[in-house]
């Protein structure tokens, strides 16, 4: 009976952390759906396109290379803390 009770234990918790270890599915979010704003950065060479878009009420930083070609993230920031944005009623993206 012990040996059922730990099997039992055992089962229980192997199948509360395979549950808590599956990822949620994946989502496409696109890009004119979530932009705050478009920044160009132009040097001598090369210029770059950051854009601010809205993700889950975080303001993040996308930088592309060209059109299409991102090379990075990051949280935007904006009085030290990090932005936040709001969704307005028609999902469209705006920035506090």
């Amino acid at each position: 009976m012990r040996n059922l009770n730990l099997a039992v234990l055992v089962l229980f918790a192997t199948a509360t952390f395979t549950a808590q270890a599956t990822p949620p599915a994946s989502r496409t979010l696109a890009l004119e759906d979530i932009s705050l704003e478009r920044i160009e950065i132009q040097g001598l060479i090369q210029t770059w396109k950051l854009n601010k878009v809205c993700i889950d009420q975080q303001a993040y930083l996308l930088l592309l290379r060209g059109l299409t070609e991102p090379v990075g993230i990051s949280p935007s920031f904006k009085n030290g803390k990090p932005e936040q944005c709001r969704q307005t009623l028609n999902d469209s993206p705006i920035d506090e």
